[in-house]
């Protein structure tokens, strides 16, 4: 997403209702462009057509249920963008199987307009979104020998745990933009955090800071 250009947005969902209020709404709330496809097939043509789309909202009821690997081929496609679950009718086992194939998280259809504006902004940010207290805490618990981190997100946690932004963490570590981005998702999932700071105090929470 380049700075100050509007978010472009692909909607797979084949509920017009939730389609119609959204495209006409959302651009309401924000720079959005929103396109809107009803299936997984069309899902891929337009991502082929088009380019990568900065966030992919993706239904996975659509004609057919979306399996993990359906909607690991979509997070392939979109791989310049993000993608997240966006349901009323999802599993919390199915939604940390989804993250450990790289989408970047999980936004309810129950979300108000403008509380969905702002996740998808933070998804198109680079960082993942779920909403508070839909992971029980077992979930996301984790002892240090459990956490799975290792050395380089384990330098970048530490960054975090000390207040830094991205560019910081750049300069410090050597590191380029992507790079730190793609360690803060990756801890984050495995942490199972919904964003940077929550994976903070997580990491807090468990000694693993």
């Amino acid at each position: 997403m380049a700075e100050n250009n509007p978010i472009s947005i692909l909607l797979v969902d084949d509920h017009s209702l939730v389609t119609e209020l959204i495209s006409k709404y959302l651009p309401l709330q924000g720079a959005f462009e929103i396109d809107v496809v009803g299936s997984a097939r069309e899902c891929h043509e337009k991502i082929k057509s088009m380019g990568a789309f900065d966030v992919v909202l993706l239904d996975i009821l659509l004609p057919e249920r979306l399996s993990l690997d359906g909607v690991s081929e979509i997070v392939k496609a979109n791989a310049e963008g993000a993608v997240v679950l966006f349901s009323g009718n999802v599993t919390e086992e199915f939604v940390h199987k989804c993250l450990d194939v790289g989408a970047l998280g999980f936004i309810p259809k129950t979300l108000s307009l403008r509380s969905l504006a702002s996740s998808i902004t933070l998804v198109a940010s680079g960082e993942p979104f779920v909403p508070a207290g839909f992971f029980s805490t077992k979930s996301y618990t984790h002892t240090e020998s459990e956490s799975g981190l290792n050395a380089d997100e384990l330098a970048i946690l530490e960054k975090l745990g000390q207040g830094l932004a991205n560019k910081e963490i750049m300069a410090l570590l050597s590191l380029t933009e992507s790079t730190v981005k793609m360690r803060v998702r990756s801890l984050c999932r495995k942490l199972g955090a919904r964003n940077r700071t929550h994976a903070v105090i997580v990491a807090r929470e468990v000694g693993l800071l």
